[in-house]
């Protein structure tokens, strides 16, 4: 004959219910984890090469005010590097570290293109003051008057 006590099957359910409890939680933090990963690698990343290429870069000779960009064997390092990295990591190179690596290659590789984009930018504005007013009617000024109000025009009858 079986011997159980009346509450061992409802501590046992308590128990259980615990433990699954515990695994959401588990799968939770670990999932911030991996997140919180991720954005450190791609920021710091960024960061690193937006230190790098100032510091040891040098500035376009088109564009003196311009970012500077750290070049090895005169290729920019950052989209070399970040190009290496998404390469080997999307073709299996890194095993279970692909992520790391495809976080830091996308990090490496946007530093490259915010620097571009920078540039493409600026050239974009210079080219706009360089251009000629289009030759048209005259523009018609607002009717102020010399102390910002408005100009008014008064005719007296002649009585």
């Amino acid at each position: 004959m079986a011997f159980a006590f009346p509450g061992a099957s409802a501590a046992k359910e308590v128990q259980e219910r615990l433990l699954s409890r515990m695994a959401g939680m588990r799968k939770k933090v670990e999932k911030g984890i991996s997140q919180t990963t991720e954005i450190v690698e791609v920021n710091g990343s960024l960061f690193g090469w937006g230190y790098a290429n100032e510091r040891w870069g040098e500035a376009p000779a088109d564009d003196p005010s311009g970012l500077k960009e750290y070049k090895l064997l005169g290729v920019p390092a950052d989209l070399a590097t970040g190009t290496a990295l998404l390469g080997v990591a999307l073709f299996g190179g890194l095993g279970k570290y692909e992520d790391h690596g495809i976080h830091l290659g996308a990090g490496s590789t946007g530093a490259f293109s915010y620097r571009l984009g920078g540039e493409v930018g600026r050239r974009a504005e210079r080219d706009d003051g360089k251009k000629k007013p289009a030759k048209g009617p005259a523009q018609v000024t607002s009717g102020a008057g010399p102390n910002g109000g408005r100009m008014h025009h008064v005719e007296y009858a002649n009585a």
